[in-house]
């Protein structure tokens, strides 16, 4: 049966970045956008998950790379107006799924042991969004991937602009995470050097 499905949202401007942030290469030579699909790409394989990337229209080299990689994408006509457009298209484009798990195509240390932590937690109530969070000394900080079931279908599919679901997510099953580094998104050429250099104090 086919229980959920996983959403990648890799349709943003990296206007922050001030390049294709998806490109930019990692401390072992691969891009940004390679290390964030690998474990979502094993994930699926495992549990034989549908996965789709939504894309927006001119990124021709996001395209090109995942039409290379046999990864099936779609393309949203206004990513341009947010995030919240973007997971929109990719609810309509995926209507039958009966479930969402939509990560993030720039948190390239999303890892395959919390992807199967989220599953078991799906597992136990399916009915109910689950989204991970690191618990720190002061605060509880909100992770990625978030699981929505289908019965938030409609109201995901309206949604615009940049908060994305966050109206949405109100009452939810968290889970707990214990690496911090998990939690680090590539928004700023600064946090990739930081990778670098981590890579070079461990050689």
């Amino acid at each position: 049966m086919n229980r959920f499905g996983i959403l990648v949202l890799a349709a943003g401007r990296s206007s922050r970045f001030g390049s294709d942030k998806l490109f930019a290469t990692m401390p072992d030579g691969r891009p940004v956008i390679a290390h964030s699909l690998a474990p979502a790409l094993e994930f699926s394989s495992q549990q034989k998950l549908p996965l789709s990337v939504v894309v927006r229209a001119n990124n021709a080299e996001l395209i090109d790379y995942l039409i290379q990689e046999k990864i099936d994408y779609v393309i949203c006509p206004d990513a341009h107006l947010g995030m919240g457009n973007s997971i929109a298209h990719g609810i309509k484009s995926n209507q039958t799924w009966q479930g969402w798990m939509i990560t993030l195509a720039d948190m390239p240390n999303i890892n395959i042991h919390l992807l199967n932590d989220l599953l078991n937690n799906i597992e136990q109530d399916t009915q109910s969004i689950v989204r991970p969070k690191l618990l720190t000394k002061d605060k509880s900080i909100p992770a990625h991937p978030v699981y929505f079931p289908q019965k938030y279908a409609f109201l995901l599919s309206k949604l615009t602009g940049d908060n994305g679901a966050k109206h949405i997510i109100q009452q939810l099953k968290w889970i707990d995470i214990v690496d911090s580094q998990i939690l680090m998104d590539v928004d700023t050429p600064e946090v990739l050097q930081t990778l670098h250099k981590q890579k070079e104090r461990l050689t």
